[in-house]
C-alpha cells in the first residue's frame, strides 16, 4: 500500500486530516514525504488518542520520526518494533508506565523522549537497544533501575529531571560514557567525585 493511502486510512483511524508539511516539528502536525514518496515524520500530538493506537501507523516501514506526545496513551504496543528505521520516538506527556520488549528490535532507535508519564523504574530492556544515544525521563516517577541505563554501551546523554531518586549508581559509569546528564529536582546527596568528570551534568 502507498504511504499517502495508508495516511488517509490513519486519518479516519484518528478522525483528523492529516496534510502533508514541508518540515514536521513539534508544533506542526502533519507528514512529511521523501523523494520517494514514503512518508518518513509523522506528527500526530494531541490527536486525543486513548488505549489502542492506530494500526495504520504500523504500516509506515520508512516511518523515521514519530511524534504522538500529549495524547492519552496508557502503553506501547508490541507493534512499534514493525517500524524499523525509526529513529526518534517522542511519547512525552502520556499515561505510558511500561516499555515493550519489542522496543529494542527497532535497530536504529537513537532518541527516546518518554517525559511526563508515568514511569516508577527504569525498564530493564533500554540496556538492550543498541543504537540508542538519549533517554527522556524527565517528570516521571521513578525511583529504580538506572543501572539498566548505565549498562548501556550506547546511552549518552540521560534526562532524569523531577522523579523520585533517592541515590545514583554513579559507580557503574564508564570514562566517558555520559555527555550530558540531568538529575535536578531529585533527592540525591553525596555525589562521588567521578561526578565531575561529566562535562554537563544538572544535579
Amino acid at each position: 500500500m502507498e504511504d499517502v493511502k495508508i495516511i488517509e486510512e490513519l486519518s479516519e483511524q484518528i478522525n483528523r486530516n492529516l496534510k502533508q508539511v514541508r518540515k514536521v516539528t513539534w508544533l506542526i502536525k502533519g507528514f512529511q514525504l521523501n523523494d520517494l514518496g514514503h512518508v518518513t515524520h509523522l506528527n500526530i500530538a494531541k490527536c486525543n488518542l486513548k488505549g489502542k493506537w492506530p494500526s495504520a501507523i504500523f504500516k509506515l516501514k520508512n516511518l523515521q520520526f514519530l511524534d504522538i506526545q500529549e495524547n492519552q496513551i496508557d502503553h506501547i504496543p508490541e507493534e512499534i518494533s514493525r517500524l524499523k528505521n525509526l529513529v526518534c520516538i517522542d511519547i512525552r506527556n502520556n499515561r505510558v508506565q511500561e516499555l515493550p520488549q519489542a522496543i529494542a528490535e527497532i535497530p536504529v532507535l537513537q532518541k527516546l523522549y518518554l517525559g511526563n508519564n508515568v514511569f516508577t523504574h527504569i525498564p530493564q530492556i533500554l540496556s538492550k537497544c543498541s543504537k540508542l544515544k538519549l533517554i527522556d525521563f524527565t517528570d516521571n516517577m521513578i525511583s529504580e533501575g538506572v543501572e539498566h541505563i548505565l549498562n548501556s554501551e550506547s546511552i549518552s546523554n540521560v534526562y532524569l529531571k523531577n522523579n523520585r531518586l533517592s541515590k545514583f549508581p554513579f559507580h557503574l559509569i564508564k570514562e566517558d560514557q555520559i555527555k550530558e546528564m540531568n538529575l535536578m529536582e531529585n533527592a540525591i546527596e553525596n555525589l562521588p567525585e567521578i561526578v565531575s568528570k561529566i562535562d554537563n551534568l544538572l544535579h
